[in-house]
């Protein structure tokens, strides 16, 4: 086969030498005889074939000789259509594969352009055998072979001069011209060619004619663009039900059923559009011819009209989106991507386009995934489950997920979706989020599926969730707006004010640092003042960047309820989607010396689009309302305002005794001793005088003046509970600083009273509903640190009983044993309870005999019994106590006395006889003690709790431990009473002279004496 290869193009080249002279008569010869045979020896062999480029060189050196005349002998020469048909067919194909295998280096400029010249001279001969025989009648795969294979040779990228050096591509063009526009031209052509069979190419041919018009050649846009809208009159004025073969036309004249609608190839036309744009095809002149073209079109046929421009426009939008996108798809901002892609699924939703919704919404959780906003990922997941049903209904193709492949039902995606949001809120600590996903579940597997597996698994993670809520300390993020003026920015942002929601600790500072990353070219504005059209127009950029409150709304379920903080703390910072902030600013025509009078304030309030949290950390400002707040409304909001504070501070301590007391301290100090701003003086100098309310006498100033009033009188009764709390809880070492707000305190309250009269606190600062709380030990020990006190009854007391806050208690009245609460199963103390505690410290003595460590021993004697002992049937008739705290499994410490008794003897004086003590009494008798087993050991209290326990308590312990042991013998008493019979010693003169030391027994002695 090679020499063959070699034979032939040897010919072919002696052909080509014009001195030969006319060789018409020999390329017909060789076209009969070998075209076919060559065609289809290329077609046999395999890529990479080392013959391959020899063949190709052969075929493509017959084509270059081949005049119009050759062509049409050819063609003459089949006898059978069918046989044209496969010749057809046949070299279609291989100029596909021409344009697709790459048979030359792509270095080979020359060759490969000559090659291509040479195929779209052939390609033009093609076309008018198609339309000549292949017509009527209509054999589809020809005409369909002939436009893939067109547009495949138009598209290569050989032919795409953009990507060239512009002196190549100024010789390419001058010799070969631009051989995209020649074969848009011819396929255009062909197109309109097609009579009645156009609508057999709707939707199919739309995305290779769109790849098409998306080559950035002006004049093949202009030529090949108005084919959609001919592709739309087609499917517009199509039947409803096309069949294939029958004269359709005839049967939509007589009944007049046509579709009336494009909506196939709109959808093919939104979907091919998002593939190619977002691989790299299109541009904004694109964009704008594609609008200008169109737009002209619909606007002058009368019926498609308002069909066509909603079309058009939905289609320059999605282009807007999608250019946008691919902008910034490569960028390292991650932040960026995620506003353009909720930019499209947004888009897709409005149009209903379900699919390419759910496409984008898997791409936006992946990003935050990326970012680790987990809170996020699960609200952009959450949407893909508002599209499916509670049902076995098996799932469509449109509203699959590729990421959950084995899920063939609209249950079990939706399930499925419901623990990943589930897991995600979790990981962000949004539990309030996922308490309503967790409810539908537990619903679902306990009335529908009765997966009782299942529900025990959600009913364990919503009990986490719950006590999460309650429990867990979250950091509240703080929110920021942002305004991006120039024309600078990118598109989606320019000229637009978002509200940003901070990252987990990030302040003003940290958060103004980042968006400069971020815009490293943006110049930062120090005012807030709203910028001009100099910058707004500017190609510079420029950010506006502070800090914004969020306006809680609260829930209706939460309306005159008395509801926890540590719920209330949600609701603060999340679900909310107004926030405001202040700039204040003075009026010259006001010359106060008080600066409070002349303190105005510019309130803006900004409603974003969608509340926070949501699928991004960001959303834009939908609507800014701007107003003026005058000096007196400012004073009453900001009395308002420190009330709140104050009784929201009461409340949460009321209901959790375990709060820290010092953010209560520091409220209540910058209140009752306002050194810096001067506290409410400053209003009453403002506010109160005569000269004020004889120029502002409207009935508006006249109430905020007797408002302002009341909110001073009322805030008195916050202030007095705030402090009988902190006086309760605040530390020994912070006793000065309590002192100081007592005093600070008895000055402000007799001076507002006087004025303003008395208020009493509102019934929830008063009473609020009890959270059980059981301590074990709560008395004080002055031993100890102080326990906590139980607030839920601190509150102001009527005016004839109220007492002295330096000397009020817990409860307004002196300490004492019998108010305190009893401990844990313990029975109350009897009237003989202290003759039992004072017989059994008779009883246990220590070895030692100073004075000192027989107090210290007794101390500890005491310590020690405040383990309680019980007999396992508390008396029903006396209230049991729960505990709140675990137990802890671990032995009570023993006594000094115990220890010492079961201590062995040093070896030095050991001998063959038992040692005794001093006393006299034997180690043997000693060792009967241990036979008198006492009742089993309960689990230990926590050691705080025994640390916190009061002397009184102790002794009832003690004296209770002591009734349930076993009486000892008398050898055991009397063991007992030798141990305590030895000598003290004598105490120190008053000279300073040491005591003498006391004669040390002779052991050996006390060893041989028999015992008594």
């Amino acid at each position: 086969m090679e020499l063959c290869v070699e034979i032939i193009s040897d010919i072919l080249e002696v052909l080509h030498n014009q001195r030969v002279g006319t060789t018409c008569e020999d390329i017909s010869v060789i076209t009969l005889s070998i075209f076919r045979t060559v065609i289809q020896t290329f077609i046999k062999k395999d890529k990479g074939d080392p013959l391959e480029a020899g063949i190709v060189s052969v075929m493509i050196s017959i084509f270059r000789q081949m005049e119009a005349c050759h062509y049409t002998e050819y063609i003459d020469s089949f006898t059978a259509k069918s046989d044209l048909f496969d010749f057809v067919i046949e070299i279609l194909m291989v100029f596909s594969d021409l344009v697709a295998r790459e048979v030359f280096p792509r270095d080979w400029n020359e060759m490969i352009m000559l090659q291509n010249s040479i195929i779209l001279k052939a390609i033009r001969h093609i076309s008018h055998t198609i339309r000549d025989k292949f017509s009527n009648p209509f054999e589809y795969q020809v005409w369909n072979n002939f436009f893939h294979g067109a547009i495949k040779f138009l598209t290569q990228k050989a032919l795409q001069l953009e990507n060239f050096t512009e002196n190549k591509r100024k010789k390419i063009i001058s010799r070969y011209k631009d051989m995209r526009r020649e074969t848009g031209f011819e396929i255009r052509a062909m197109w309109f060619n097609l009579g009645q069979n156009k609508i057999r190419f709707v939707p199919g041919m739309i995305g290779p004619f769109l790849e098409m018009t998306l080559i950035p050649e002006r004049d093949l846009r202009r030529a090949t663009i108005p084919i959609f809208f001919d592709m739309m009159q087609c499917e517009f004025y199509s039947p409803k039900y096309y069949i294939p073969g029958y004269d359709n036309h005839r049967t939509n004249t007589v009944y007049g059923s046509i579709r009336g609608n494009f909506n196939e190839f709109e959808h093919e036309m939104i979907t091919q559009l998002d593939a190619l744009i977002e691989g790299g095809r299109g541009d904004e002149e694109y964009k704008n011819l594609f609008y200008e073209i169109m737009s002209q079109h619909c606007e002058s046929h009368a019926t498609m009209k308002e069909q066509g421009m909603r079309f058009v426009t939905v289609v320059t939008h999605l282009m807007e989106y999608l250019l946008e996108y691919r902008s910034i798809v490569q960028e390292e901002n991650k932040e960026n991507r995620m506003s353009c892609t909720v930019n499209l699924l947004e888009f897709y939703n409005e149009i209903n386009r379900k699919e390419m919704y759910i496409r984008y919404l898997n791409k936006l959780c992946d990003l935050h995934l990326e970012c680790q906003n987990y809170t996020e990922a699960a609200f952009a997941l959450q949407l893909h489950t508002k599209l499916l049903k509670w049902s076995n209904d098996p799932l469509p193709q449109l509203l699959r997920n590729e990421k959950y492949p084995k899920c063939e039902t609209h249950r079990s995606l939706k399930v499925q979706l419901y623990d990943d949001i589930i897991n995600y809120f979790d990981k962000g600590k949004m539990w309030e989020a996922s308490l309503s996903l967790c409810k539908e579940l537990i619903h679902l597997h306990d009335s529908e599926t009765y997966d009782y597996n299942a529900l025990a698994e959600l009913l364990q993670k919503q009990a986490n969730v719950y006590d999460n809520i309650m429990k867990q300390m979250r950091p509240e993020p703080e929110y920021f707006r942002v305004g991006f003026y120039g024309k600078g920015f990118p598109a989606f942002v320019q000229n637009k004010v978002f509200v940003y929601r901070g990252k987990e600790y990030e302040r003003l500072d940290e958060f103004s640092g980042r968006m400069q990353n971020v815009f490293p070219k943006a110049q930062l504005m120090t005012k807030l003042t709203p910028p001009g059209d100099e910058i707004m127009k500017s190609t510079n950029q420029y950010l506006q960047i502070n800090k914004v409150d969020p306006l809680m709304e609260l829930k209706p379920e939460f309306a005159n309820r008395t509801i926890h903080h540590q719920i209330l703390k949600y609701y603060k910072v999340n679900e909310v989607q107004r926030f405001s902030f202040s700039r204040p600013f003075r009026k010259k025509e006001s010359d106060s010396e008080n600066e409070f009078a002349n303190l105005w304030v510019e309130r803006t309030v900004l409603t974003t689009h969608q509340p926070f949290p949501g699928i991004l950390r960001w959303f834009p400002v939908k609507l800014s309302d701007t107003f003026e707040i005058t000096p007196l409304e400012n004073a009453v909001e900001t009395m308002e305002l420190t009330n709140a504070k104050l009784k929201e501070a009461n409340v949460a301590h009321k209901m959790d005794a375990h709060l820290s007391v010092n953010h209560l301290g520091m409220l209540l100090n910058g209140v009752v001793d306002a050194a810096v701003m001067g506290g409410i003086a400053n209003y009453e100098k403002a506010f109160f005088s005569e000269d004020f309310a004889a120029a502002n006498t409207s009935e508006k100033d006249q109430a905020n003046l007797q408002k302002l009033k009341n909110l001073i009188a009322e805030q008195i009764p916050l202030l007095e509970v705030g402090i009988r709390i902190h006086k309760l809880k605040v530390h020994e070492t912070l006793k000065p600083f309590h002192d100081r707000l007592e005093e600070c305190f008895s000055r402000m309250k007799s001076a507002v009273e006087t004025k303003y009269g008395i208020k009493s606190p509102e019934p929830e600062v008063i009473s609020i509903p009890s959270v059980r709380r059981i301590q074990t030990l709560p008395a004080e020990s002055s031993h100890s640190t102080k326990s906590l006190p139980d607030l839920k009854n601190v509150g102001i007391e009527p005016k004839q009983k109220q007492v002295n806050l330096r000397n009020a208690t817990p409860n307004g009245t002196k300490n004492s044993t019998a108010n305190r609460v009893q401990s844990v199963f313990v029975k109350p103390l009897a009237a003989n309870a202290s003759k039992t505690l004072k017989k059994s410290r008779e009883t246990l003595t220590l070895r030692r005999t100073s004075t000192s460590s027989t107090t210290a021993s007794q101390e500890s004697v005491a310590t020690t019994h405040q383990t309680v002992w019980y007999d396992g049937k508390p008396d029903p008739g006396q209230p049991i106590i729960e505990l709140k705290e675990q137990l802890i499994s671990q032995r009570p410490r023993r006594s000094e006395c115990e220890k010492r008794l079961s201590r062995p003897m040093s070896g030095v004086f050991r001998s063959s006889t038992p040692p005794t003590t001093p006393g006299g009494a034997s180690s043997q008798s000693l060792n009967s003690l241990d036979e008198d087993i006492p009742p089993p050991l309960p689990q230990k209290q926590n050691v705080v709790e025994a640390s916190n326990s009061s002397p009184e308590i102790a002794a009832a312990a003690s004296a209770a431990v002591i009734s349930t042991l076993p009486r000892r013998t008398s050898s055991n008493t009397n063991a007992l009473t030798r141990a305590k019979s030895k000598p003290l010693p004598p105490l120190p003169v008053k000279d300073k002279t040491p005591p003498a030391v006391p004669k040390k027994p002779n052991r050996l002695q006390s060893d041989n004496k028999p015992a008594n």
